[in-house]
């Protein structure tokens, strides 16, 4: 705590908001530096450049009426402006050094803040942290009486509150307000945190550098705007692995990164992989931010790697937007305007210059998440990380481009030790390796299913129908299905259909055909021996169109097609029904379990099935003299 102390009270901005300079000091505990400071920057040598201000030639004239009165008046001229220095320093100068220096200290200041602002009442001002200790269940009763418990609880509470946003105002200062504080200010030379760099902690080792490095690297592309964000592509386009200015000619080789080729052997050029940069690199001083020609091997992977990871981030993050601006432009008619001159293109998802930039992109991001691992590409190194986490941002954007099946695969194989990792995963302990690439996947898997739930039930609905085919002949082509992804990652399958089942219900409802492949691949067949399908996986239950007899062990699925579904568990078969032709509403097996009511209202029809030899008995019903209850609670 005196370690962080010390670093937030040296690199704070202090000076520029007064009222938060009094929260820093009388709730937080910084403590306001008396002199200026100079700072330094390590190289990759091992070197330290050391940034010395200059602010005693910079300093203005002391005016005499200013220093007549108060305090200044009894002070020495020296101390004076020693003072003025320091204000001078902390408030503007500081942040006029090095882009460099701006982006370790934002980066530091930041993720200090909210790793402070998620613990319980952290401050710096040692009665707070004795009552904080005190506070504790177990020394309740020395502070105070059974009478004075909810007085005290209340007055923790609400200080409590008041630190959390302390840290909270602390970190929205450097990440989003400082840039339009420093021009209010007067400051003409303010220097911008470093894209690139923050794009190389895009998945750091530190959870709370990331969090930081994502948050203020957003921050400042939009900051940017679209001008901004146009040259920052170009001038990074041309390090992608697979070049835009190349037409790709055969997508479906360059997405099969994990099979061998078959052919004359000869190489790609754009099979090239994105390496894993070290830690070394991170502190790379670069000044412009086009980046220069690389000049040796080490420093062309990583203008590569770095290329990836921020064509990704602008094409996830604002790659959604292309579309809607480009609709505007259309005439009714189906034409295009002429654009404006002057108008600003961000790269993605525009002309055919713009889609050949988004396929090189995604295709260069499934590269990563999809290569062998390898000494410079490690199973669970942050290059495939920051690729696993850019398709899940950006899976509307890169779609068109990604062949689905194999990203699905690729992100549920990551997530296959996850039921191994719950410790770290749960409590907060620093994350290993294999945990951390686990959360990233899972939580990639889970944005692709939320923003394309159609896609990702139809794929694995058909990744399940793969599976089975190979099952039935899995002695004749001599395979084990216990070591393949769909077999070891079925919790995760289940736990985003039922994702998908809790926040999409009518778009599942659609799809409950597919729905119900996946989710008897998943379960254990022995549960449905003994137990209902309500408690084995009780989301599916939701919806009416489904019916399980655990009598004659069949299920029942109304299809949208107006088809019934019929699952024989015994036999792992299952028997479609052309029942009706509209979505199905409902459908309920007799008690016996020899009878199937479906029923479909639009067409006001409910059809009786004789399950045993799937006969129909087909009786239509009028509006005319009859009544029916709910078409769930239909039984013969």
């Amino acid at each position: 705590m005196e370690v962080a102390q010390l670093l937030l009270s040296l690199i704070h901005a202090w000076g520029l908001d007064p009222d938060l300079d009094k929260v820093c000091e009388g709730r937080l505990g910084l403590l306001r530096p008396m002199i200026p400071v100079s700072f330094g920057i390590m190289s990759r040598g091992g070197f330290m450049s050391l940034t010395l201000p200059t602010w005693q030639t910079l300093l203005p004239p002391i005016n005499p009426a200013s220093t007549s009165t108060g305090i200044a008046a009894n002070l020495p001229p020296e101390m004076v402006r020693m003072e003025m220095a320091t204000r001078l320093f902390t408030a503007r100068s500081h942040w006029e050094l090095s882009t460099v220096m701006t982006t370790t200290h934002l980066l530091s200041i930041i993720a200090i803040a909210n790793t402070l602002m998620a613990m319980n009442c952290a401050t710096f001002i040692p009665e707070q942290e004795r009552r904080r200790k005190l506070h504790r269940p177990g020394m309740r009763h020395l502070s105070s009486t059974s009478e004075d418990a909810g007085v005290d609880e209340d007055m923790f509470t609400a200080q409590q509150a008041q630190i959390k946003q302390g840290w909270s105002l602390l970190s929205t200062l450097h990440c989003i307000l400082l840039p339009d504080k420093l021009n209010a200010l007067g400051s003409k030379t303010f220097k911008r945190p470093l894209v690139e760099l923050l794009a190389r902690r895009w998945q750091d080792q530190c959870l709370e550098v990331r969090s930081a490095s994502q948050t203020l690297l957003l921050a400042e592309l939009s900051r940017m705007g679209s001008k901004g964000r146009k040259a920052l592509v170009d001038s990074w386009a041309p390090f992608l692995p697979f070049k835009p200015d190349k037409p790709v000619a055969n997508t479906q080789q360059i997405t099969g990164a994990n099979q061998p080729q078959e052919g004359n052997g000869e190489s790609d050029q754009t099979q090239q992989q994105p390496q894993e940069e070290t830690e070394e690199d991170d502190e790379d001083h670069l000044d412009d931010m086009a980046p220069q020609r690389p000049s040796t091997s080490t420093e062309a992977k990583r203008k590569e790697a770095t290329a990836v990871v921020l064509l990704g981030v602008i094409g996830a993050e604002f790659g959604q937007d292309i579309d809607a601006s480009s609709a505007k432009r259309k005439t009714s008619a189906g034409g295009e305007q002429p654009k404006k001159r002057g108008s600003v293109v961000e790269g993605f998802g525009i002309g055919a210059a713009g889609s050949n930039l988004a396929r090189c992109t995604s295709l260069a991001l499934m590269n990563l998440l999809l290569s062998p691992p390898s000494s410079r590409l490690p199973t669970h190194s942050s290059m495939r990380r920051a690729a696993m986490d850019l398709l899940g941002r950006g899976f509307t954007v890169w779609e068109p481009y990604l062949d689905v099946s194999k990203v699905l695969l690729g992100l549920l194989e990551q997530c296959c030790e996850s039921d191994h990792l719950v410790p770290s995963m749960t409590y907060g302990l620093p994350l290993t390796p294999t945990a951390d690439a686990c959360r990233t996947a899972r939580h990639s898997l889970a944005l692709i299913a939320t923003a394309r739930p159609a896609a990702f039930i139809t794929t694995m609905a058909r990744e399940v129908a793969r599976y089975n085919t190979l099952q039935q002949n899995a002695q004749t082509i001599n395979i084990n299905l216990s070591q393949t992804v769909l077999h070891r990652a079925k919790p995760e399958i289940l736990r985003n259909v039922e994702l998908l089942i809790e926040k999409m219900p009518s778009e599942m409802a659609d799809l409950l055909v597919e729905v119900m492949d996946i989710v008897l691949h998943c379960v254990d067949p022995g549960h449905l021996k003994v137990k209902i399908l309500n408690e084995v996986f009780p989301a599916v239950c939701r919806f009416h169109q489904v019916s399980h007899c655990n009598q004659s062990r069949r299920i029942a699925v109304g299809a949208k097609t107006g088809q019934l579904a019929i699952y024989e568990l015994r036999s792992n078969r299952c028997q479609l029904i052309a029942a009706h032709g509209v979505p199905i509403t409902a459908c309920s097996f007799s008690p016996d379990g020899k009878f199937l009511a479906s029923y479909a209202c639009t067409e006001n029809k409910i059809g009786f099935w004789q399950v045993s030899q799937i006969a129909a008995i087909y009786v239509n019903f009028s509006n005319q003299g009859m009544t029916l209850g709910h078409p769930k609670n239909l039984m013969l």
